[in-house]
């Protein structure tokens, strides 16, 4: 699909999902998360348990959107562009109008992130590949370039909660959720059953290996085991401080290097 007729299908999908907000009656729930964080699947829970009042966006701050296809994908500071439907729905009608709505926010190991991403590119020239910008720093930068400009606020002034990998915030008129990818799926069901007021239960789709990039996968894996400075230099970023213990940090960086 191509042109006029991509095009096309982006205002069409727009408008149906404009349509389907504006229907919701109470508080809509969104999914908003940067690429390659799990957002996915905790989107397809959601809409499975409460049907239409979900919906899933990347981007929530204008400047780093773009109609359609992202073009260039960087912004000139470097920050990723989304070209989803969902991230201008939700700014017109949520964000921007302010309407109280909950948000679900995930996080995930930088590294995976990385690794993840890579793996839908393709491969570029360096020796870090792919613990390179816009991968490396895509989570800190959606926190700081995304969240805090569109909604006023930010993690890194709230203790977060490791043991529980969840953390809820009121933040009128809107309530956030911040979840760990890495929570076990009981646990991720019963902090969403409790945020949204619904049983929820987990599906798992939306993998690199699932969408036939294994390859490409497992060659960002194999290249980031070569890059032992690169991972240490990752984990002294205020992301890794404030989302995981030493402790986490230390048998991250030992599964990295396959030392465990």
């Amino acid at each position: 699909m191509h042109g006029p007729i991509k095009q096309a299908s982006f205002f069409l999908k727009y408008a149906m999902l404009r349509a389907r907000l504006a229907a919701v009656r109470g508080e809509p729930v969104v999914v908003a998360s940067t690429h390659r964080t799990a957002s996915t699947a905790v989107y397809r829970s959601l809409r499975m348990a409460i049907g239409s009042r979900v919906f899933k966006c990347h981007r929530l701050h204008e400047p780093l959107m773009s109609w359609n296809t992202p073009n260039p994908r960087l912004t000139s500071e470097g920050f990723l562009r989304s070209g989803m439907p969902g991230d201008w729905v939700v700014l017109h009608g949520i964000t921007r109008p302010k309407r109280p709505a909950r948000f679900v926010f995930m996080v995930r190991d930088p590294i995976a992130v990385a690794a993840s991403m890579a793996a839908l590119g393709r491969p570029e020239e360096g020796q870090a590949w792919p613990m390179v910008p816009p991968y490396s720093k895509s989570m800190t930068d959606w926190f700081d370039a995304d969240v805090l400009p569109a909604l006023g606020w930010s993690p890194w002034n709230v203790p977060f909660d490791a043991s529980r990998k969840a953390m809820l915030i009121d933040h009128e008129p809107w309530r956030f959720l911040v979840l760990r990818a890495d929570l076990d799926d009981d646990s991720k069901e019963r902090e969403l059953s409790a945020f949204v007021g619904a049983t929820v239960r987990m599906v798992r789709i939306n993998s690199s290996e699932q969408r036939g990039r294994s390859a490409r996968h497992a060659r960002a894996r194999d290249r980031i085991r070569s890059l032992p400075d690169e991972i240490d230099r990752i984990h002294r970023s205020r992301l890794c401080s404030h989302f995981f213990t030493p402790d986490e940090l230390a048998a991250q960086r030992s599964r990295w290097l396959g030392q465990s």
